[in-house]
């Protein structure tokens, strides 16, 4: 089996305190304690996932390094979050995440530039819907039970993105484990 890995961009530390202080808001209303087990996501692992391939080989890490090594021109931006949502947008609810509101374009045009240089087969994500996840649910949660949720004041940021980060996402019992393996630092077209 290969590796699990995943490009994203940081959140710097006062956006990842904002939004931690919004988590541990949503986990004290009865609306969200009403929904079952949930796995929040913790501070320190907090990002926004632009590629993940889920059973990498030595090959396909070598291509995601030479990827971030071919990244385009793209500037450092803000990064903004607003307004709270669930996966899958059919079935059971299983994540909750908080939506981009600013720097949409942005983290579209990298995932695009990403792509090209991966060429076919390299991601396992067929679209790309930016968004930061706060939790994943372990119970089956009626669809009904969430519509309110989306109604919550969620906002974070602005956060400043001046890099892309490849990862190791190692799982273990307390949780995954992510190791950087290589940066592309962002830069105006000179």
């Amino acid at each position: 089996m290969g590796k699990r890995l995943f490009v994203a961009v940081d959140l710097d530390d006062p956006t990842r305190d904002t939004v931690d202080h919004l988590s541990r808001a949503l986990r004290q209303e009865s609306a969200i304690q009403e929904l079952g087990r949930a796995s929040w996501v913790s501070k320190d692992r907090m990002h926004l996932t632009l590629h993940f391939v889920a059973d990498a080989g030595a090959d396909t890490e070598r291509l995601l390094i030479d990827a971030l090594g071919r990244l385009g021109p793209h500037p450092p931006f803000e990064l903004r979050f607003q307004g709270l949502g669930f996966f899958p947008e059919r079935g059971y609810p299983r994540v909750l995440w908080l939506g981009v509101a600013d720097g949409l374009d942005q983290l579209r045009a990298i995932h695009a530039d990403l792509g090209r240089c991966l060429g076919p087969g390299g991601s396992s994500r067929d679209t790309f819907h930016p968004h930061l996840t706060l939790a994943r649910f372990r119970d089956r949660v009626p669809r009904g039970r969430v519509a309110e949720m989306t109604a919550f004041p969620a906002v974070a940021g602005p956060s400043r993105i001046d890099r892309v980060t490849l990862y190791e996402s190692r799982l273990s019992s307390k949780g995954p484990v992510y190791t950087a393996i290589a940066q592309a630092p962002l830069k105006a077209p000179s």
